[in-house]
């Protein structure tokens, strides 16, 4: 029924009109629908943004206790940042590295992977993880660790009090495995019949040697500036996870700060890469 007449209505009042949606109705719903996700499409990549960063610094800040929490019970040293093998190239259990990551014990609601890496940046090593899930309050036990930040290689089971700067010494950034993302890695693990193993995000190392800096190093390696293979860290191209092309970086001391990718540089005179 149309609904054009109502019976009961009273003498002189005007009809209901039809209670069909017309395609002149339907043209102004789908202006109102596409208006409206031009406006929240943009304030959803804001939010999105946002929420990857706090994400990532409550992560760091929970690597960063973790690892003071180890040095405190293991002699005032730090992890070791990989157990090496073959010419030097991290061991394989079960077909994924052991780490230091695997040393460490995060605090509940964080974990090694920031949400704003891509997947081919994530390394999967060895120890146990929890993912957390939007539909159930029970995190999902993982038999892997799915790991974008990386210890500085220098600083490998090296004593606290060997860091003469620890509020200027990075000890954990963000990092990319693989070279992945067009990072600058320059020297990635390789077996000795040359054969290159393809992680490498738990450890950030020098582009001349993977623990020792000398007068010859320029930069050090694997962090998760994209576009940034060949030591192009200048370039317009070159971008971090976060705001402004930065990385998050947490210092020995414990503090958080950002870097920009002309940080990468190992420069005398500077403490961010150099351990005395």
């Amino acid at each position: 029924m149309s609904g054009r007449y109502d019976a009961d209505a009273p003498e002189g009042e005007k009809s209901l009109g039809t209670q069909y949606v017309g395609k002149k109705d339907i043209k102004w719903i789908a202006l109102i629908v596409v208006a409206l996700a031009a406006l929240l499409i943009p304030l959803y990549k804001i939010m999105k943004v946002q929420s990857d960063e706090a994400s990532c610094t409550r992560n760091m800040k929970s690597i960063a206790a973790s690892i003071q929490q180890y040095a405190e019970i293991n002699d005032k040293r730090f992890p070791p940042i990989f157990e090496p093998g073959e010419n030097g190239s991290p061991v394989l259990f079960n077909g994924k590295p052991i780490t230091w990551a695997g040393l460490l014990t995060l605090s509940s609601g964080t974990t090694f992977k920031c949400p704003a890496a891509e997947p081919n940046e994530v390394v999967k090593v060895n120890g146990t993880s929890f993912e957390a899930s939007m539909w159930t309050k029970k995190a999902k036990k993982l038999d892997h660790i799915e790991l974008t930040y990386g210890m500085l290689s220098a600083l490998n089971v090296r004593a606290v009090s060997d860091v003469a700067y620890d509020d200027e010494t990075v000890l954990i950034s963000e990092t990319s495995n693989n070279g992945s993302q067009n990072v600058y890695n320059p020297l990635p693990f390789k077996l000795t019949n040359g054969e290159v193993v393809p992680y490498d995000a738990f450890s950030i190392g020098y582009d001349t040697s993977e623990f020792l800096y000398d007068e010859s190093t320029k930069y050090v390696t694997r962090l998760a500036f994209r576009n940034s293979a060949g030591g192009n860290f200048g370039g317009s191209s070159v971008k971090g996870r976060h705001k402004e092309g930065s990385l998050h970086v947490i210092f020995v001391d414990g503090h958080r700060g950002r870097i920009s990718p002309e940080r990468a540089a190992v420069i005398p005179g500077r403490h961010e890469w150099i351990v005395r």
